[in-house]
């Protein structure tokens, strides 16, 4: 399946969340299954090896390869509206999500809850972002997200939480938890545009 970048397909609307049944099977079943068997440096090496994962794949693309848009399958934990996207636009949700992430981590570890709320549409990635500095960005979040997680005093306030917009409060410990599984979606998405990107080159390229 793919589509080009000049074609938007008809999405749900961003933060339209998961279908019910998705939504309900990761709250009450995966993500507390997650939170009692992924310990902290656990969750942090999840987060960072996600990350290499990443920069593994998109070191081999090219700036268009980059940019270009494409219309996936609907992934376990990607919402519709995030569909069509480009890799530099997953690359650029992750920087924002996990920067975001971190600061709550900061605030949840000294026993803050006065965080301003957020929802999943102030996430979303300029459709026309730039890949200029982009890996850079992206490597310096990920070095800055497992130095705090690292040195943050996450156990220390399990009582404050900050809401997420589907899951509900989780604390410092369940947020860092959270982030690794969060980048492990968005690893899986941008390998789904890839190799899209794949197919179509290789079918250009047996043209007569």
């Amino acid at each position: 399946m793919s589509t080009q970048s000049s074609t938007v397909p008809a999405l749900g609307k961003p933060g339209a969340g998961l279908p019910f049944h998705e939504w309900f099977i990761a709250k009450y079943f995966i993500f507390p299954r997650r939170f009692a068997t992924i310990d902290n440096a656990k969750a942090i090496s999840n987060f960072a090896e996600e990350s290499k994962a990443v920069l593994q794949i998109v070191s081999h693309l090219s700036e268009r390869e980059m940019l270009e848009k494409r219309l996936i399958k609907r992934l376990r934990g990607l919402e519709d509206n995030s569909r069509f996207w480009s890799v530099a636009m997953a690359l650029e949700h992750m920087i924002i999500a996990g920067t975001s992430i971190r600061g709550v981590l900061l605030s949840l570890s000294n026993g803050r809850a006065d965080l301003p709320g957020s929802t999943i549409a102030d996430l979303k990635p300029n459709p026309e972002v730039s890949t200029d500095g982009l890996l850079a960005r992206f490597e310096q979040m990920t070095q800055k997200f497992v130095r705090t997680a690292e040195t943050a005093k996450i156990d220390a306030f399990p009582e404050t939480t900050y809401s997420h917009p589907w899951f509900g409060p989780l604390n410092a410990r369940k947020w860092l938890v959270f982030a690794g599984a969060h980048q492990s979606i968005h690893r899986m998405q941008i390998e789904e545009i890839t190799k899209i990107l794949k197919q179509e080159s290789a079918r250009q390229n047996v043209m007569p």
